[in-house]
């Protein structure tokens, strides 16, 4: 397993690169993260937007951007549509937004005819590195499904799943999460969709994971709390994968984390053709640059037990 980003980083390098198209590239925070990934020689980029912006973004961070491959584009929805095109035609192995609105490269992305649809949910996955855990937490969902029910929990786990072993090569612990550990579907319909899934998983309905549920954040994170609380899971304590009920729950546990709990973050979209880097536009350039080496380290499909 790859349990740091360095780890992840360090399994890219010396791949074969691939190409990232940018859609709306002229974004200072975007452009020096770009540089930092072509510093480090995990990718190529195509940059798409207007030219002379993107250009004069890159002067004020000291990047010279004129040698990246530039596609002049005269909208936001054009830099989209023709960022997504170079995915399409293969000439680009992975999408990442730029200063475009995330309500536009999804309208361009989820097009039935022209868009990168692949037939499973889109959802966004967050990966978090802390000094206060033992290994990378994976967390879904923060930015794409406001309230999944439970079929749609079940695709969400399952992207999950797919992603974490095609970067690590083994099996998850999947950890389902709700304020409480104990089923309260009157109160908390959560805590059922958790213990049904959980039940599904047992029963082989849910494949290349070990899923349990509910948890609360405590015990899915912290071996302590599960003994203090009298709760026998392997799960609990050592959880790779976090799903949380709703978007507002994801939401701020992703913010909590970054800007309270200081960790390093990644953040994609999953579930397309291709992956999709799509980060807050308040999220720093490290974290950008995280997040390009997270969709790398996915295509490069370590062998899964």
């Amino acid at each position: 397993m790859l349990n740091t980003f360095e780890e992840i980083l360090a399994a890219v390098r010396g791949k074969a690169k691939k190409t990232i198209a940018i859609a709306m590239a002229e974004d200072e925070d975007v452009l020096s993260a770009v540089s930092m990934a072509s510093a480090a020689g995990l990718a190529d980029f195509v940059l798409v937007g207007d030219k002379q912006q993107i250009i004069a973004c890159g002067s004020r961070q000291g990047i010279d951007a004129e040698k990246y491959d530039i596609v002049q584009s005269d909208s936001e929805q054009q830099s989209v549509v023709r960022a997504i095109q170079l995915v399409r035609e293969h000439l680009a192995d992975a999408l990442m937004k730029g200063k475009c609105t995330t309500a536009t490269l999804l309208k361009g992305v989820l097009h039935k005819e022209h868009g990168l649809r692949s037939g499973n949910l889109l959802c966004h996955l967050a990966v978090f590195e802390t000094v206060h855990y033992h290994k990378l937490i994976y967390m879904t969902d923060a930015a794409m499904n406001i309230a999944p029910d439970l079929q749609q929990k079940v695709m969400i786990l399952e992207n999950a799943v797919t992603f974490f072993r095609a970067i690590n090569g083994t099996d998850p612990k999947v950890a389902l999460i709700a304020a409480i550990e104990k089923v309260n579907p009157d109160a908390m319909l959560c805590t059922e969709h958790a213990a049904i899934i959980a039940q599904m998983a047992q029963r082989g309905q849910i494949r290349h994971a070990m899923v349990d549920g509910p948890f609360a954040v405590d015990n899915a994170v912290s071996a302590k709390s599960c003994a203090v609380k009298g709760i026998d899971s392997p799960i609990g304590g050592d959880a790779d994968i976090l799903v949380l009920p709703d978007i507002e729950a994801a939401n701020v546990f992703y913010k909590t984390m970054t800007y309270l709990g200081g960790s390093k973050t990644a953040g994609l979209i999953i579930g397309a053709q291709v992956p999709i880097v799509l980060t807050s536009r308040a999220d720093s350039d490290e974290t950008k640059f995280l997040s390009i080496a997270l969709a790398l380290a996915a295509s490069i499909r370590r062998p899964t037990a």
